[in-house]
């Protein structure tokens, strides 16, 4: 039994896009789950916007992380991908990123026009990944794709325990938002890369 879970934990490293059937349903667990964590987002938004409860803030991106774990683990397990999971869990994503980049902006002092030249790399890059997603240019999430996330979750929680439990960086903001800035680069170049492939593979020779 403990080996078929690991194996099948090991799996999700691996993806299976291609392979998988999206049906229609929208009423689905991982659906569910997913929409939880766009909930967490705008609280998590609500908290630092306002200055209320921001010893919860670190806290609550954690249950965007885990909201993002879940909702695909759901999918595999109950076998519920749909269309509509398909398109939301990324928004997630990008949502909870633009939210973290908004934080640190806010947040930020001396630093704040390194972090902003941080926010517009990083949102080039997830714009430019969701132009090649909406065209159906990326048939799978490449496993830079899910390095990208772990990067954004760590880095993130890492910048939000210093400015909101310990009141003070070890780890500069600037250099945080760098790293997670250039994990969205590393995607995009990655997934365009990737279809440039693709497209010489499926183009006859003349």
């Amino acid at each position: 039994m403990t080996g078929k879970i690991f194996m099948f934990f090991l799996g999700r490293l691996k993806s299976a896009e291609g392979e998988r059937k999206h049906n229609e349903r929208w009423d689905t667990i991982p659906n569910r789950i997913t929409l939880a964590g766009f909930a967490a987002i705008g609280f998590y938004c609500y908290l630092f916007l306002t200055g209320s409860w921001i010893w919860a803030i670190p806290l609550l991106h954690v249950v965007i992380l885990l909201s993002d774990l879940l909702d695909g683990l759901a999918a595999d397990w109950l076998n519920q991908h749909s269309k509509l999971g398909r398109y939301l869990d990324p928004l997630r994503d990008r949502v909870h990123a633009i939210a973290l980049y908004t934080n640190f902006v806010l947040v930020a002092a001396d630093d704040m026009w390194f972090v902003l030249a941080a926010f517009a790399v990083a949102i080039t890059a997830e714009v430019w990944v969701s132009v090649l997603a909406h065209r159906r240019l990326i048939d799978d999430v490449l496993s830079v794709g899910k390095a990208r996330a772990g990067i954004y979750y760590l880095f993130g929680f890492v910048a939000l325990v210093q400015m909101y439990w310990i009141g003070d960086e070890i780890i500069p903001l600037f250099v945080i938002a760098c790293i997670m800035a250039t994990a969205s680069a590393m995607s995009a170049i990655s997934y365009t890369l990737d279809y440039v492939r693709r497209s010489k593979k499926e183009t006859p020779e003349t």
